[in-house]
């Protein structure tokens, strides 16, 4: 598993030591982006890269809903539920920011300072992109969850303006933004297979959201 991984990542890490190349795609989608800003798109994107800070709220609702359930098998559904999405969190989390601090990316606008400027600054490495991979994580996490289209897409779609926010911004390289979208998708995905395969869960998901369940009785 960790050969794979590695294998996976390496041309990001590849890429991720260029990125000082004024000739490289990584800078160039970055100076095009740029050049094509706008008042209206800064706020606009500014607020979508801000809105990663919902993703632990898809455990932690599910969460909730497991202790304010009144049916027994909803509460346990949710609970596993719960814990899976918490656990590819978390996991998420420490890949992440291992990875950050293992490659030491420069941000973009270090690498070109004067040249790049970023609208949302932070001080931790480039490399992955932690706003992009925390929200991949939680959409693949509903989507496998709750395999419907209208959690699925909006999910995705979510993640992927998170993702593209992050570029608008200038505070990720393209590459960045690709990793972090890979690790996000796999952790939830190989969190998913360990509690399926392992642990047991093989337990029916809740009821979609807008399920309605009618109980009818009939006296002859």
């Amino acid at each position: 598993m960790r050969v794979f991984v590695f294998a996976l990542l390496f041309p990001f890490a590849l890429a991720a030591q260029g990125g000082g190349d004024t000739v490289c795609p990584d800078y160039r989608i970055l100076k095009n982006l740029q050049n094509n800003r706008t008042p209206a798109g800064n706020t606009l994107w500014v607020a979508v890269s801000n809105t990663f800070v919902l993703s632990p709220l898809v455990p932690i609702t599910m969460g909730v809903g497991s202790l304010v359930a009144t049916e027994t098998q909803c509460k346990q559904t949710l609970f596993v539920n719960a814990s899976e999405a918490g656990a590819a969190w978390l996991l998420n989390a420490g890949l992440t920011m291992g990875l950050k601090y293992f490659v030491g990316r420069p941000r973009p606008w270090v690498a070109h300072e004067g040249d790049l400027v970023c609208l949302q600054r932070v001080g931790s490495p480039s490399f992955p992109s932690g706003h992009t991979s925390f929200a991949f994580t939680s959409a693949t996490a509903l989507a496998l969850l709750y395999p419907c289209w209208y959690v699925v897409v909006p999910a995705y779609l979510w993640a992927a303006a998170v993702g593209f926010s992050r570029l608008y911004v200038g505070a990720h390289y393209p590459t960045d933004v690709l990793a972090g979208a890979v690790i996000g998708t796999a952790t939830a995905l190989f969190v998913h297979w360990v509690h399926n395969r392992y642990l047991n869960t093989n337990s029916p998901a809740a009821p979609p959201p807008d399920a309605v369940v009618i109980p009818l009785s009939f006296t002859f």
